[in-house]
């Protein structure tokens, strides 16, 4: 099937109550996916304290693209001196955000086309959003146009390029294949590719957890602390078999 009429459209599937575009994420983020969410926070508070520890000029405004439900919001909000934007093509989910986040301003609309002036944030995040993302290389330009220069850019994505996911949505599990939403299947080396020819350097990267190829049996592990520490031994032995990965990114110059 093509990449672009896989692309669904929000208000279509939110009607007809898909799960993918109406379940609660912050709830899910909380029961099934704690501590993956909470290393993803860890990681970018550092990338995000560190800049805020360099000379800028204040405030400081950092664009969660794709927000969702606004899973991330929230780590950014006690900063002082960091405005907090978020944008979401999903009006359910951008709604959600808003209410969830009322000091944030919260945007619903495609951020291939965004309403922002160039150069209009110091700090953009992109977590889960550029494999759902038929344009990738067009997403990527976006957000460097809307970045500024040597602004920082942290991007996030599973790693379903790898011989396990492959295993999982293939083989173990096909009806993924069926249900998801996911345009993109990245390896790292893929990934690593787009980023630097849209602009970017990459400074850092954390492979977060290991790709277990079973739904069920991976929630299990992640939500018990000795399954969640073994898979990251795994990761460390593995690392190309990582459940994801989060870049920190520079926009040169």
């Amino acid at each position: 099937m093509d990449r672009v009429e896989k692309q669904k459209n929000p208000i279509l599937e939110t009607t007809k109550n898909n799960p993918w575009y109406t379940s609660d994420q912050i709830d899910i983020a909380q029961r099934h996916q704690r501590r993956t969410i909470e290393r993803r926070y860890c990681f970018i508070l550092q990338c995000v304290e560190a800049y805020l520890q360099c000379p800028h000029k204040k405030p400081i405004r950092i664009l969660d693209a794709g927000c969702g439900d606004g899973v991330l919001l929230q780590g950014f909000i006690p900063f002082p001196g960091l405005e907090v934007w978020g944008t979401d093509y999903n009006l359910l989910r951008a709604s959600r955000a808003k209410r969830n986040f009322p000091t944030s301003h919260i945007v619903c609309e495609d951020i291939l086309y965004p309403s922002y002036r160039s150069a209009s944030f110091d700090i953009v995040l992109c977590s889960q959003l550029i494999e759902h993302i038929p344009q990738d290389d067009l997403l990527l330009e976006k957000l460097a146009e809307v970045l500024k220069p040597q602004g920082l850019m942290i991007l996030g994505t599973p790693n379903e390029g790898c011989f396990l996911a492959h295993l999982r949505n293939h083989i173990l599990e096909r009806n993924i294949m069926k249900n998801t939403d996911h345009i993109h299947f990245y390896k790292e080396a893929v990934i690593r590719r787009k980023i630097e020819t849209a602009g970017f350097i990459i400074q850092e990267v954390m492979r977060e957890n290991w790709f277990f190829p079973h739904q069920r049996i991976n929630y299990y592990l992640t939500n018990r602390r000795w399954g969640f520490r073994f898979m990251a031994q795994l990761n460390k032995i593995l690392p190309s078999q990582a459940a994801g990965y989060y870049f920190k990114c520079v926009k040169s110059l």
